[in-house]
């Protein structure tokens, strides 16, 4: 049998003793590890807890594996990756400066209230047409061969002839008649009475009556060659 085997394995009686010496080897140092782990595990019975070893104090065994420098590959190419991109920097949001623009105003023009300007009362118009009016002390007494007997209607603003006369008239004032330029006596008359003038057309009474004039108004003839004082 073992001639068999010679035959067949040739090379096993040479090495024979090296299995042999391995084998030997592998037990002892199965058998150490197994003292050693019995002695470690009876040593840490009864010992407080603080002079148990600690766990940071063991260190974990290297383990180092056996590469083909063909097919290693360089530090520098696992530690320090060249095609890692580096992110960008995040821009912290910038505040929207807001710009308040003042709004410019149009100045108000400055406007000018003229007074108000009281109507005129109707003596005060008639008196407006008189220039430089003189007022007699007393009446003073006039004759004429032919003179007008004018009215000034101060609602119309026109200047009426209510007839032509003769003979004496009283007069209270002299004055200029403005827009004529001609001296002229104020003359009292009773209307619808006085000097003759007795037939005055309705139109002129109602208009005499609207300018506030009842029985007596003013009335004036005009300074000519015709009229003389007595």
């Amino acid at each position: 049998m073992v001639l068999r085997e010679r035959q067949r394995f040739p090379f096993l009686g040479r090495y024979r003793w090296v299995v042999a010496v391995l084998i030997a080897a592998v037990a002892s140092v199965i058998l150490s590890g197994c003292m050693e782990a019995l002695q470690s595990g009876q040593s840490n019975v009864g010992l407080p807890p603080s002079a148990l070893p600690s766990a940071t104090s063991i260190r974990a065994p290297t383990i180092s594996t056996a590469v083909d420098s063909e097919t290693s590959v360089a530090p520098t190419q696992a530690l320090f990756p060249t095609d890692i991109i580096a992110p960008e920097p995040t821009l912290a949001p910038t505040e929207t400066a807001t710009v308040v623009i003042d709004q410019v105003l149009p100045t108000p023009e400055a406007t000018f209230t003229l007074p108000t300007r009281q109507p005129l009362t109707n003596e005060q118009r008639w008196r407006a047409q008189e220039i430089n009016r003189r007022v007699f002390d007393q009446q003073q007494n006039y004759t004429t061969l032919s003179s007008e007997l004018w009215w000034y209607d101060p609602i119309n603003q026109q200047h009426v002839i209510l007839g032509t006369f003769t003979g004496d008239f009283l007069a209270q004032a002299q004055f200029t008649l403005r827009g004529q330029g001609i001296e002229a006596l104020e003359v009292p008359y009773q209307v619808n009475k006085s000097y003759g003038l007795t037939a005055l057309s309705p139109a002129i009474i109602a208009r005499i009556a609207a300018a506030g004039g009842e029985d007596w108004i003013e009335t004036y003839v005009f300074v000519t060659p015709n009229v003389a004082p007595r």
